[in-house]
């Protein structure tokens, strides 16, 4: 089956983000014989080129199904464009905001009612609050992506769970304070900015760590989703941290029929090649041929050489988007653009 993938670039020194679209299926039949997906939007100059993109090099207005990977304004705001401007079919994305009656009894503060905390939620997430209220002024249906949520067994989602997901909401920044039974990861603090320490790399050996997981519990609640076109696997992770990775590894293994990860031809490497979201065990079980990652120009945080080096050790060809836009694709259209230039190996990494 044909396929393109296509990251464009977002933001500059530390703002980073993801805007990325999938097109599947027959490329020289009719519309209806195409399927188009846009995961993430980036912020809202992304959103809007991410339109243009669609209507230039798909020739279409229509997009069949945009997914919200996690409500983070980097890869929701864009959305809205996508959204307001384009006939979308179908929305898959998290609301929080109706959870409040499941998890009012997770806080310490037990007078908190549901409605006011639907209220104090849906107010923080004012991205994700604005994406549902188009969608439903424009009567486009919405779907929770949560574990097992399957689409002709072509896209699948492997996470998160919902009750992985519920205890991550108290976690939530601007939430109530917690019961301290909660504690199912440490919150990530920031720590003023210190010179960065390097160390010399090379390919035979190990440098990644399996400390516990850092990622802030709203990166965690990336929708982890898995396209299988003809036997091309593709894994798209958002901001997912090690935890919610190895949820998604775990619920793969357990299906009826296994879904391996070590055999995918695409990975998308999560929060921006960051080095907190991957670890040696992560990489023993997710494998693949090329993987792909959005981070902005001029920085010099992501993606994390580490990470980048860790890749290509487990056998990946690794791309950058560094400002630029990056293409993917089988049986596609290269458009008379140039190819990319692989991630080189770097001598020396972040501590």
């Amino acid at each position: 089956m044909a396929y393109e993938v296509d990251y464009l670039p977002v933001g500059e020194g530390q703002r980073s983000g993801d805007a990325i679209v999938l097109r599947f299926g027959n490329f020289t039949g009719p519309r209806d014989q195409q399927y188009i997906i846009v995961i993430d939007g980036g912020y809202k100059e992304s959103g809007e080129a991410l339109v243009k993109h669609i209507n230039y090099y798909y020739g279409t207005n229509e997009v069949n199904l945009v997914i919200s990977t996690h409500p983070d304004i980097d890869h929701a705001s864009g959305l809205c464009s996508i959204l307001e401007n384009m006939d979308v079919k179908e929305l898959w994305m998290h609301k929080p905001w109706e959870h409040a009656q499941d998890i009012k009894n997770f806080f310490k503060n037990g007078q908190i009612t549901a409605s006011g905390l639907q209220e104090k939620i849906e107010k923080s997430l004012q991205y994700a609050s604005d994406l549902d209220s188009i969608a439903q002024k424009k009567r486009i249906p919405i779907f929770e992506p949560f574990q097992g949520l399957n689409a002709g067994g072509v896209i699948q989602v492997l996470g998160p769970s919902k009750d992985y997901y519920q205890n991550l909401l108290p976690h939530l920044k601007d939430m109530p304070a917690p019961k301290p039974s909660l504690g199912i990861f440490a919150p990530l603090i920031k720590k003023a900015e210190e010179a960065v320490e390097w160390i010399e790399d090379n390919m035979n050996v190990d440098l990644l760590n399996d400390d516990d997981d850092a990622t802030s519990a709203s990166n965690n609640t990336s929708t982890i989703i898995l396209f299988n076109l003809d036997g091309h696997k593709l894994l798209f992770t958002g901001d997912a941290g090690k935890t919610a990775l190895f949820n998604a590894i775990t619920y793969a293994e357990s299906l009826p029929t296994p879904i391996l990860l070590s055999d995918l031809h695409f990975l998308d490497v999560p929060h921006h090649g960051s080095k907190r979201n991957i670890s040696s065990k992560i990489l023993r079980k997710i494998k693949t041929q090329t993987a792909f990652v959005s981070a902005p120009k001029d920085s010099d945080k992501h993606p994390a050489k580490k990470t980048t080096n860790a890749l290509q050790k487990h056998g990946a060809y690794v791309f950058v988007t560094r400002g630029t836009s990056l293409l993917q694709h089988n049986q596609g259209n290269a458009r008379g653009w140039g190819n990319a230039q692989a991630e080189p190996f770097h001598p020396k990494v972040e501590v």
